[in-house]
This record gives structure tokens, sequence and C-alpha cells, in this order.
């Protein structure tokens, strides 16, 4: 016997017009009246459609036919029908069943989480390590020419000032170069009044040092342990990551959200923005790390690092632990300057 009957328009699938019809469950099948004839339906065979807004519903059938009617209750008491009948398929009891709806919602932020924190970079470091080196050095002269032309100028120093700190860091980039031979390091100086005391590494083993960095040092070991960080960022090849990890969020915001201007809507690009922080501080930790075992190699006191650090980013007065890791170290690109500082000056 029917359990529902439900009026509507029928699509066969092959053109754009439709006829009336009339739908029913009889057994364990949807039998659909059209034009005098009746065409049967297994429950597999039928698929609930999604109502949006008050627009009309559908009945997706295997044959790509499908029946839209705007008696959407009957239509979800025809859905129904068919599920208690115990044939229909996976999909449409997923569709029907609240439990399975929360289950698989779940399941798919679960698997979402695991992605992002997890999987975006193990995989942006596979993909950074499996591209060439001739790659990230055009990548990295680009960047610098780039650079040139809206942050940084000429260096400032003397000329027997650049020689004196070439000649300290000559030692460890040897050493460096002799371990890591795959990665040629070459180091610059240049002036900014925009960045101040900074240096950073551009791909393919570009490193940076700004004049008012070389003013900040009181001696040639703190600069070899700066240097060393910078380092760490090319061996670890974080440049061509910090591309890799972007593009994969960014396919992952769509993948999720199905819209390629959802990645600009604050509500899906702030995630992904926590995310490339998160990212990038996990880039500094590692780093450090590659600078500390490398003072320790070389017979440099890790305090070193630390004096260096101190002096540029000193804490403000009355400033905690806990305020060092509150919301202001959650957005920051660097993990807190106490923690790093901790860590160098314990380390033997």
């Amino acid at each position: 016997m029917s359990e529902a009957r439900v009026a509507g328009r029928f699509f066969d699938g092959q053109s754009s017009s439709s006829q009336a019809a009339c739908a029913t469950v009889v057994g364990d099948q949807l039998h659909l009246e059209v034009a005098g004839q009746v065409r049967r339906y297994d429950a597999d065979e039928v698929r609930l459609g999604v109502q949006v807004g008050k627009a009309s519903s559908y009945l997706h059938l295997a044959d790509g036919a499908v029946l839209e009617s705007l008696d959407v209750p009957g239509l979800q008491a025809l859905s129904r029908a068919l599920t208690r009948s115990g044939r229909s398929s996976w999909l449409q009891r997923l569709e029907v069943s609240p439990r399975l709806i929360v289950c698989s919602l779940v399941a798919v932020v679960a698997f979402s989480w695991l992605g992002v924190v997890y999987g975006v970079p193990w995989l942006s470091n596979q993909i950074a390590h499996a591209l060439p080196v001739e790659l990230e050095r055009h990548l990295g002269e680009q960047s610098l020419d780039a650079l040139d032309g809206f942050w940084t100028g000429p260096s400032d120093l003397t000329e027997a000032r650049q020689q004196e700190v070439l000649a300290a860091m000559a030692p460890h980039l040897r050493a460096m170069q002799q371990a890591y031979p795959k990665h040629p390091l070459q180091l610059h100086f240049r002036s900014s009044d925009s960045l101040g005391a900074n240096a950073f590494a551009l791909p393919g083993g570009h490193l940076i040092f700004t004049d008012e960095m070389v003013a900040l040092a009181e001696h040639d070991e703190e600069l070899a342990a700066v240097l060393a960080h910078e380092v760490g960022h090319v061996i670890h090849r974080h440049g061509l990551r910090n591309v890799v990890q972007s593009s994969l969020l960014v396919f992952v915001m769509v993948s999720l959200t199905g819209d390629i201007s959802a990645a600009s809507d604050i509500t899906t690009g702030l995630p992904a923005l926590l995310a490339n922080l998160s990212y990038q501080r996990d880039m500094e930790t590692e780093a450090d790390g590659f600078a500390l075992t490398f003072l320790q190699q070389q017979g440099i006191a890790p305090q070193r690092f630390a004096d260096i650090m101190t002096r540029l980013d000193p804490p403000s007065e009355g400033e905690s632990d806990d305020a060092a890791s509150g919301l202001g170290s959650f957005l920051s690109t660097h993990p807190p300057t106490p923690e790093r500082l901790q860590r160098f000056q314990t380390a033997d």
C-alpha cells in the first residue's frame, strides 16, 4: 500500500520538457505515473534532493530523470517510506538520518582539522624538498630584486666593516657549505629604514643582514648565531614551504566551501591566516634548533644568540611570561621571545 502520494512534474533527463506525474510508494519501490504509464524505481535508485529556501524539491532517479514538486513534505514522506523499506542506498540513509548527518559532520571537521594541522605542513615539506634547487634559486633572485626595489638599498657600512664581518663569518659559512653542498649560501648587506635591525633568508640561500643588525651586535659570534638561524631556514627550505603551504591552505578552503571567493572571506580566511601563522612559528622553532646545534658544534656559546635577541626584542617593562604567551604571541609569526631565550640560555 502507498504511504504517500505526491503530484509534480517529471523530467526525463533527455530534454527540457516536462510532464505531469504522480509518485507513490508501493512495497519497496517508487511508482511514478507519467502519461498513463508507470515507471518503477527501487529504493536505492531514488535520492531526495536538497531544498533551497522555498523552492521546489526533487527526487533524483537512477536513469537521470527528476521528479520536481512543491510538495516538499510529500517528497520527504516518500523518501522516508523508501528508507523504511530497507533497500535504500547508504547515501539516501545518510541524507535523512540526523544521527548519521551529525556523525558525518564531526568526521569532516576532524579530518579537516587533522589535514590543516598535520597534513598541510607534512605535504608542503615533501613538495618543497622535491622541487629542484634551481627553481629555489630563481625565486630567491626574484625576491632579492623585489626587496631592493621596495624595501632595501645599498649598505652604508664601510667596505672595511663589511670585509671584517665577512671574514668573521667565512669559517662558519664554509662549515655549513661543506655540510650542505646542495644549498649555496651568499651573504648580503643592505640598508633599510623600514626594516630596522633585521636578518632574514630568501629562497636559494640569499642571507640578508641590515646595517642596523650589524650595528646591534657587540660580538661577531652574535652575528654568527643569527647567521646560523637564517641558514636553518635555507636548509629546511622554509621559503618554498611557505609558498606551498599558502597554496595548499587556499585549496583546502576552496574544497571545504566550494567557492574560490570564500578564501578572501573573513570567516574562512581567518582560520587559514591563523594556521599559516602557526606554520611560521614552527619554522622559526625549527631554525632555532638548527642554530643551537650548529653553535654547539662550532664551540660558540648559545648565550650569544640570547644576548643579541634580548637587545633586538627587549621585554617591555612589567611584561610577564603569561603576557608573552597571550594573544600577541598567538598572532605572531615567531615563538615568544622568552621561550626562545630560555632554550639557548639553558643549553650546554
